[in-house]
């Protein structure tokens, strides 16, 4: 099984919230930049990542999870309220909610 992400972007023009995560794990390198906002330089305007498939590790909940050795449900479930908590905070919650 994956992350069961629904593609809203949220977390992609939020991730200046990541970074006290990221600059207290190196493993985390996140090689980007993001603008005022907290939207990733890489986030393209069809609300697409532009380096999907080599995304950095915080930002592939599977891959973090599998380097981590966490439990799949518990991380899920972890992830999935972060989600929820962003659409929401962006007024996108029910359309793109993650169905558990």
């Amino acid at each position: 099984m994956s992350f069961p992400c629904t593609g809203c972007g949220a977390c992609c023009r939020h991730v200046d919230r990541a970074k006290d995560l990221i600059n207290a794990n190196p493993e985390l390198l996140f090689p980007y930049t993001w603008d005022e906002t907290g939207r990733c330089e890489m986030l393209g305007e069809d609300n697409m990542c532009k380096v999907y498939d080599n995304r950095p590790l915080i930002c592939n909940v599977d891959k973090l999870m599998a380097f981590y050795r966490l439990n799949e449900k518990d991380f899920y479930a972890i992830n999935i309220k972060g989600c929820h908590k962003l659409m929401k905070e962006e007024g996108i919650y029910k359309e793109y909610r993650i169905k558990k």
